[in-house]
């Protein structure tokens, strides 16, 4: 694919204010957005001024910390910054996305998680059971933290062209100690533009294929670890065929390359029917991860059978159906009923769970729903409306539930 080239679309007004906008969408009540707001247009002459004179220096970051079930160190960058960065990428984002794989949906508009969510679910939906039987998860660890500059300008230098715009990622790149500021836009573009190149040739099962020294080292793999690692009825009876049907079927295997290979940032997903292919993937995955990008990854990467479930993105897949994380349906379980206690109407706990809720209604959920008193089905909406007021003038919204009355009372709301 052909490298970007720095046309200057980034260099005019509109794309400047067009930048902003993008960036402030969802933060406008923020303190540091509405000062930033207050003065948008001389903002906006300075932005240009640093992205058509080269003049751009990031302004250094503020360290965060989180800690939702891992810690994490985000870096703060002042507003200018993301405006800046903002507008300098704005033109181009669009070509970084058609660089990177469709397998790999995170950051890109209109897919992201609920994207990664439908193509595995619409994977072990969609082909045979056999096909997908057995799946390798690989996570790396601590993976924005741990990217090698070097690595990553190069990546960065082929595919961008020499110019204003690559010199202004290389100061993005360079202004971080270690690795990639957690927290700033481009870093996700980074994310995505550091292992691109590692997603082709995984779904090509690494070139094996066209080349005879290497394809007849692994079939010997292949069929040495078919052997030794049998263990149920169907292993010995692929083994009773003989090593020509097996050296067939890893040329097979290795042609076909990876059908089935999915990544979200650093979260690889590979599935196949075959356990001992997927080991030698996993061995040929960390030695190219660990080799050529210099990264460690997480102990947990075993090959397992697909019916004891994927657990990916806060769900559980599985043949027939999804799951949610035991932790998700926890914390939405104990937020609502905290909700309930103090007497608050289902409507308005609807609108302040929203966010976890229709994290939970992707999945199978629908008795954890009920339970909860949170699903919103047409029965429910008729049977709501059939409601009779007890006094005259009484709307059936009005009419409150005596559970509602005694949870008030026990919380010390009275009457």
């Amino acid at each position: 694919m052909r490298r970007i080239k720095d046309s200057r679309e980034n260099e005019t007004e509109q794309n400047a204010r067009d930048a902003f906008d993008n960036y402030a969408d969802g933060k406008h009540k923020r303190a540091d957005i509405r000062r930033y707001e207050a003065d948008l247009d001389e903002n906006v002459r300075l932005v240009l001024a640093d992205i058509i004179n080269e003049t751009f220096e990031p302004q250094g970051y503020k360290e965060a910390h989180i800690f939702d079930k891992k810690h994490r160190k985000l870096a703060k960058a002042p507003v200018r910054d993301h405006h800046t960065e903002a507008a300098a990428m704005l033109p181009y984002e669009q070509q970084v996305y058609d660089y990177i794989s469709w397998r790999a949906p995170a950051v890109r508009p209109g897919l992201g998680t609920h994207a990664f969510f439908r193509f595995i679910r619409n994977e072990l939906y969609r082909y045979p059971q056999l096909e997908v039987g057995y799946n390798l998860p690989l996570d790396i660890h601590h993976y924005f933290p741990m990217m090698d500059h070097s690595i990553l300008k190069q990546k960065i230098a082929n595919k961008f062209k020499k110019g204003k715009l690559r010199n202004f990622i290389y100061k993005v790149i360079d202004s971080y100690l270690q690795g990639a500021p957690l927290g700033i836009k481009i870093a996700q573009l980074f994310g995505m533009l550091d292992l691109a190149d590692f997603d082709r040739k995984a779904e090509r099962f690494f070139g094996i294929a066209d080349d005879p020294e290497r394809m007849a080292y692994w079939t010997s793999h292949y069929i040495s670890e078919k052997i030794l690692t049998a263990k149920t009825p169907e292993d010995e009876e692929l083994i009773g065929r003989g090593s020509q049907f097996l050296a067939e079927r890893f040329k097979r295997f290795a042609h076909e390359g990876l059908l089935h290979y999915f990544r979200f940032v650093d979260n690889i997903l590979v599935m196949h029917e075959d356990k001992t292919f997927l080991r030698i993937v996993r061995d040929l995955m960390i030695m190219h991860l660990t080799r050529d990008y210099l990264f460690v990854l997480n102990t947990d990467y075993n090959v397992r059978p697909t019916w004891m479930g994927i657990r990916i993105c806060g769900y559980t897949f599985y043949h027939d159906h999804v799951g949610a994380a035991k932790r998700n349906k926890q914390n939405l379980a104990r937020r609502i009923k905290r909700l309930q206690k103090k007497g608050i109407e289902e409507e308005q706990i609807r609108i302040k769970v929203a966010s976890q809720l229709g994290f939970i209604k992707h999945a199978d959920c629908i008795n954890l729903l009920k339970s909860l008193g949170m699903e919103k089905s047409l029965g429910k909406i008729i049977n709501k409306r059939r409601i009779k007021p007890p006094f005259p003038g009484m709307a059936p919204d009005q009419k409150i539930h005596f559970t509602s009355i005694v949870n008030k009372c026990e919380s010390g709301g009275g009457m």
